[in-house]
């Protein structure tokens, strides 16, 4: 099968729009975008036989073929082009068994990994679950699996409700990372919000985590339980708070349908004078 480098096809087919378009500001081109690369997508082709860009891939029905796609372009080191991640999420399921042992393979390059969560996510496989789950509660301490944590995390989140997950991330949260525990709770408080546990880990948090304490006030905040009002209050007064994380507290207090009081003076906090100055 023939592999195409797609994204310098449209920087040629861009410059000659621009050509033919002369006088336009950056701001104009900028603008514009959208608008090339529709036409662009809808032009048929001499490269591609009179095939159009946007419909050359629907030759592929063949799930293997188009993993063989997506990892050939992975090899060369090329962009992997939009019509065919669009082709793989519509052909939809049969690719998603591929596609999850491409994302479990640490020995695969981290653009191949994070394209295949990708289109499980766009795919929405009910099957993908547990592997959103090992995701998030396995990650490594690192900066690449804490993008691939989160972006696991949205895809549970989109999911109906399955009771199994809060319970499968709970049970493995003390041995996740901060990261992947700051993942566990937003996708608990999106998915149960009347669970005694996933309150007092989120109490916990603000009382023990002043790395994490802005994002465990607005999850309290998110989760609704009037009895996180009083660990909050507690919080207003701490000496180590800076101005984002006190807001943070105040939105949560409010949220919760309670005042949270006269506002603390900020003066000379970096956050608090870069608002006051907007």
């Amino acid at each position: 099968m023939k592999i195409y480098d797609f994204d310098e096809k449209f920087h040629d087919y861009a410059r000659t729009w621009m050509a033919l378009h002369p006088g336009l500001k950056e701001n104009q081109v900028e603008e514009s975008y959208n608008e090339i690369m529709r036409s662009w997508l809808e032009a048929p082709a001499t490269w591609l036989g009179g095939e159009t860009p946007g419909r050359y891939f629907d030759r592929y029905d063949d799930p293997k073929d188009l993993m063989k796609l997506l990892e050939e372009y992975d090899k060369r080191g090329m962009d992997l082009p939009e019509p065919l991640y669009a082709r793989i999420v519509a052909v939809g399921e049969p690719c998603v068994p591929r596609l999850t042992h491409f994302v479990r393979d640490r020995e695969r390059s981290g653009g191949l990994r994070a394209s295949a969560l990708a289109m499980l996510r766009d795919i929405g496989s009910e099957s993908s679950r547990e592997l959103y789950i090992d995701l998030i509660a396995g990650a490594r301490d690192d900066e690449f699996e804490a993008e691939l944590t989160d972006m696991a995390g949205d895809a549970l989140m989109a999911m109906k409700y399955d009771a199994g997950v809060v319970d499968a991330l709970l049970a493995r949260y003390d041995a996740a990372t901060p990261n992947s525990k700051m993942t566990i709770l937003d996708v608990c408080t999106n998915y149960a919000s009347g669970d005694d546990r996933v309150l007092e880990l989120c109490v916990k948090c603000l009382r023990e985590d002043s790395e994490n304490r802005a994002l465990a006030a607005a999850l309290l905040g998110q989760l609704g339980d009037p009895r996180a009002v009083e660990p909050l209050r507690a919080q207003l007064d701490s000496a180590d708070l800076n101005y984002f994380t006190y807001r943070e507290i105040r939105f949560a207090i409010e949220e919760l349908g309670e005042d949270a009081g006269p506002e603390r003076d900020f003066s000379g906090d970096p956050d608090y004078e870069a608002l006051r100055n907007l």
